[in-house]
């Protein structure tokens, strides 16, 4: 199995100097003929090209970096290229997804010793794939946290900034009609609604503990409690999981309201609207761990 190292040089917080000494180490460990790639890329355009071109080289090709940079390869690559995950960013929730461990020579020795699973995605408005995402609160979030990173702050403390940042504007609420399938059902005032494939958010953050990546279904959560309500919902996210909220299941989720809201997928904004659709992909993402 030839394995090739595709890395994001802005992942993350540590230097591309000792980004690349712990991939070298890493590719030491999955074995002669792994490339590493990616550190001198200047542009996201340029970065895409590199993992394509490293696709054609390799039988896997392993991410490294956040639940962003996956969420760029997933749909700039064929659905064809084996994939695998080496956690580089902030909280990468795809990493207590898939049950890896915090060290990275532990994941690379479970990479070179893994095997294929069929995972699934999620299509959001029959045009980009993902793994994760939410409309509301979260979205909000997102945009905060990356005018602190353009600030400067990085990491758990702009998170943790932007989240508190959110809840001190008072977000504002906006009642939604979500259609799971064939069931449709009003949630008023609702902060957020998430439709996921994974049970976790960045952090060991456990948000939809029902949630399951090989299940062929979409799991939603509406949450429309109080502020006091979701600071507690937070706390047992990260302890037992979240209790909050009305979680159902199904194949095809469409959710509507009245004003305007943020979206956000695997952790990067993506589009305001009043309508945004999602389906599960079945077995559409080849995953080496």
């Amino acid at each position: 199995m030839k394995f090739g190292i595709i890395a994001n040089p802005k992942s993350g917080s540590t230097s591309i100097a000792r980004k690349a000494a712990t991939l070298r180490k890493a590719a030491g460990i999955l074995g002669r003929g792994t490339v590493v790639a990616g550190l001198d890329t200047t542009s996201r355009e340029e970065f895409i090209q590199c993992a394509k071109d490293l696709a054609e080289k390799t039988d896997v090709v392993i991410v490294a970096g956040g639940d962003g940079t996956f969420s760029d390869i997933i749909n700039a690559i064929g659905s064809d290229v084996v994939l695998s995950f080496m956690p580089f960013g902030s909280g990468c929730a795809l990493r207590y997804a898939l049950g890896l461990p915090p060290q990275l020579s532990r994941v690379a020795r479970q990479i070179r010793n893994g095997r294929q699973h069929d995972l699934d995605l999620i299509l959001c408005d029959e045009s980009v794939k993902a793994f994760m995402a939410s409309v509301g609160l979260e979205a909000d979030i997102i945009h905060r946290r990356e005018t602190l990173q353009a600030g400067g702050v990085r990491g758990r403390q702009a998170y943790a900034m932007a989240t508190v940042g959110s809840f001190v504007a008072d977000l504002e609420r906006t009642d939604m009609t979500i259609t799971v399938d064939d069931r449709t059902f009003t949630v008023a005032k609702a902060v957020t609604a998430i439709v996921t494939k994974i049970a976790y958010y960045g952090y060991h953050m456990k948000m939809v503990p029902g949630a399951v990546f090989d299940d062929r279904h979409l799991h939603l959560l509406a949450i429309n409690s109080r502020w006091t309500e979701l600071v507690q919902c937070l706390a047992t996210a990260f302890m037992d999981g979240n209790k909050l909220g009305r979680h159902e299941t199904g194949r095809q989720v469409r959710i509507e309201m009245q004003r305007e809201r943020h979206a956000q997928i695997d952790g990067n904004l993506y589009r305001q609207g009043k309508r945004f659709d999602f389906r599960v992909l079945p077995k559409a993402l080849k995953m080496w761990y």
